[in-house]
């Protein structure tokens, strides 16, 4: 009775975490739209292309687009997911998607167009149609990573015995991954591969501990057959299995072993993978078909391994939680939580190897069959041959990434169970009861976030509503197509180059829309230049106004990031139309500062009444003839913000008298109003003046002061604390001569 009561007590945390992934992969196949995982698209259309057809596709000269590359695929996962979906009427599912022409794919930084597909009632509930097929797909993922996951746990089982905990634990964090849930929700054969690969190195692990049997090497001759048919990675995991056999055969000195791997494992592989590596070879000269990858991507890019090694960043984010097609980042204490994880988990690891550092000392005999044969007969000689695998799966994702972008972490997926394993053992050295819980606990708290708080916000639609809020600016416009823009709301006010701007547009449709207009916001800065701009359908994206219901408003928020390079600091103005109309409407502006401010000059030349300090004049000439420009360069410092927008006096001429010359301009030729000035700002401007060809010669000053641009009232000018006639100072002289 107590036995059975231990085993009850075992299972049930086991049982706990398969049930939260079974909630969590099924919450991510829900949240996430459709076709928003890498190569969604093309891997559903590869195993609707088998459901109808009932042939295997390939790569031709001219790509079918909907495809790509999967068409060169190992087919199993597809051909299991047709089997799955032939029942579905799907007919005119490529009509029915709808790609989004203006997608950004692959860039983490991207505020809007992060949707590879616009999701229209369609794929709302009850599914049907290719909606209903795609889901099943998923379904059939999510299953794979089940099987994935018991398989992490056997394989800690066999590792640890006697510490059950620390292959739940194991199966925890491949459970509460963010991105393996992202990947095993959706349609994808990285789910497939992954099971296999996890299954065989189960069964090699057993096979080690255990002893092999002929039932066994089938078995896993088997697996690997279905790995080669699943991904390319099968090929790399018949060679590592063949290899840990032939050790296998070592340790036990037993050389029939090594038959008994040609018979019933290496046999069975090429008898089940063997025709599809002969028709690789008769179509793309390339029994793997990896040159089908480089070609659709454009060819070999010829990578250096120090250029591979400089993806290596995305690639590990990638691994722990990118999504959308690598254009959704996670918060950065996503990547902390996971980061700190394998680093207490290297932590606990190098212990390990301080404390068993005896057992790792006569490197002179390795190449001694006793010696070799004692090592493979070490206790931690399995954990050893799984992180073999690791590094055999790493070595193939970076020869694969030479020739063309692959750093993705999903990638390494089939070598998550070493992965796990190590992290589990390495957390478990820690001399802490409740790291356990605190790491599953920890895991479970990213990947619910990711769910809830990453990827349902990133696709949320705008909403419609019945009034404007407070604090929008009437706008009433007509924009053409049956669009009009009712209001405008600036959500950011102050910016520097390179951070996001948050606008919301309300709109409206005055009747149902056939064609999808296009949406265009440009933000400009000075001398026109545009530093900001955004091509999409509306709702970033996501919501075309062909979809919109008439005569309710459309709260149209969306973000738009700044040039990195920008002449600061300018108040940029934001204009938004509809492409190829004519109509375009003004929406707001954005003060637009430098990164760091001018140093300020020592000395402080005049105060114009408390609120500005001029702190440096200087003229580009002391002399000019008639006919040419001189520059006066000006520098401000702000002491309090002004309450008008002025205007700088800058003249030539006796004082008191109407001046020869005038540059008379508002600060920085308007592109940068004093009303938006700010306490502490010191801001370079520069004026011309334009010597006229009749000014006879003579010595003339240059003064400079300010007024209001309204009333034309110039503000007080004090120079060390006394008021100036005419308040206006004297910036130099001027030597004109013919």
């Amino acid at each position: 009775m107590r036995k059975r009561f231990r085993g009850i007590h075992l299972k049930r945390p086991l049982l706990l975490i398969l049930a939260a992934y079974l909630l969590l992969a099924t919450g991510f196949s829900i949240i996430n739209p459709l076709f928003e995982a890498p190569d969604e698209h093309w891997h559903y259309f590869t195993a609707q292309y088998i459901a109808d057809s009932g042939e295997l596709p390939y790569v031709a000269e001219d790509i079918d687009t909907w495809m790509g590359q999967e068409a060169a695929q190992p087919p199993l996962y597809y051909f299991l997911g047709a089997q799955l979906i032939r029942l579905v009427d799907t007919a005119g599912a490529r009509d029915q998607v709808w790609l989004n022409p203006f997608a950004w794919i692959g860039d983490a930084s991207a505020l809007a167009n992060i949707n590879q597909a616009v999701h229209a009632s369609i794929e709302d509930w009850p599914w049907h149609g290719y909606a209903l097929a795609a889901h099943l797909l998923r379904g059939m993922s999510i299953l794979f990573g089940l099987g994935t996951l018991l398989a992490i746990y056997g394989s800690g089982r066999l590792l640890w015995p006697d510490a059950p905990a620390k292959a739940v634990l194991a199966t925890s964090l491949a459970a509460f991954l963010p991105q393996f849930l992202f990947i095993h929700s959706s349609v994808s054969n990285d789910s497939l591969i992954t099971f296999l690969s996890s299954a065989a190195l189960w069964q090699l692990l057993r096979m080690w501990q255990g002893g092999e049997s002929r039932h066994r090497l089938l078995l896993l001759g088997a697996t690997i057959g279905l790995a080669a048919l699943s991904k390319s990675a099968g090929i790399l995991l018949l060679a590592y299995a063949v290899g840990v056999l032939i050790l296998m055969s070592i340790r036990d000195q037993r050389p029939k072993l090594l038959a008994q791997t040609a018979a019933l494992v290496i046999l069975p592989v090429i008898l089940t993978a063997g025709w599809l590596w002969w028709r690789n070879w008769q179509l793309y000269g390339d029994f793997t078909a990896a040159n089908q990858f480089v070609k659709v991507f454009g060819g070999d890019r010829e990578y250096t391994l120090l250029q591979i090694l400089g993806e290596s960043n995305g690639l590990w984010l990638s691994f722990f939680a990118i999504f959308g097609w690598f254009n959704v980042r996670a918060p950065e204490w996503i990547y902390l939580v996971w980061n700190l994880l394998f680093l207490i988990s290297a932590a606990g690891i190098g212990w390990s190897i301080y404390q068993q550092r005896t057992e790792l000392k006569p490197k002179e005999h390795l190449f001694r069959l006793d010696s070799l044969i004692s090592l493979l007969s070490k206790a931690w000689a399995p954990a050893g041959l799984l992180a073999v695998w690791l590094l055999v799966v790493y070595a193939g994702l970076v020869t694969f990434m030479m020739k063309t972008y692959a750093a993705q972490g999903r990638l390494l997926f089939p070598a998550i169970l070493p992965i796990m394993l190590g992290l589990a053992y390495g957390l478990g050295r820690i001399r802490w009861r409740g790291i356990y819980i605190a790491a599953a606990s920890a895991a479970f708290a990213t990947a619910a976030y990711c769910l809830f708080f990453v990827i349902a916000p990133a696709y949320a639609l705008p909403d419609v509503i019945d009034q404007l809020p407070e604090g929008a600016a009437p706008i009433n416009q007509e924009m053409g197509q049956g669009l009009r823009i009712v209001a405008a709301a600036v959500e950011t006010t102050i910016a520097k180059a390179g951070e996001p701007i948050w606008f919301t547009i309300y709109w409206t449709a005055d009747q149902p829309l056939v064609d999808p207009p296009e949406f265009v916001f440009e933000l400009f800065g000075r001398q026109l230049a545009r530093i900001g701009n955004l091509h999409a359908y509306h709702g970033s994206g996501l919501f075309p106004a062909n979809l919109w219901p008439t005569d309710r408003l459309v709260a149209d928020r969306f973000a738009v990031r700044l040039d990195e390079k920008i002449d600061a600091p300018v108040q940029a103005w934001a204009q938004v139309r509809l492409a190829g109309e004519d109509a375009a409407a003004q929406v707001g502006t954005v003060k637009i500062i430098p990164e760091t401010w001018p140093q300020a000059a020592d000395s402080v030349l005049a105060d114009l009444d408390g609120i500005i300090t001029l702190r440096a004049v200087s003229l580009s000439h002391t002399s000019a003839l008639p006919g040419e420009l001189v520059g006066v360069d000006l520098q401000w410092q702000v002491k309090a913000a002004p309450a008008a927008n002025l205007t700088t006096l800058v003249h030539l001429g006796e004082a008191g008298q109407p001046p020869a010359v005038t540059g008379d301009s508002p600060p920085l030729s308007g592109n940068y109003p004093t009303k938006i000035w700010a306490a502490g700002e010191v801001i370079d401007d520069g004026y011309k003046l334009s010597i006229p060809a009749d000014l006879a010669e003579g010595r003339y000053p240059i003064w400079i002061g300010m007024y209001d641009s309204n009333t034309m009232i110039r503000l007080p000018l004090h120079v060390q604390g006394q008021r100036q006639p005419n308040d206006v100072y004297l910036a130099g002289w001027l030597t004109i001569s013919r």
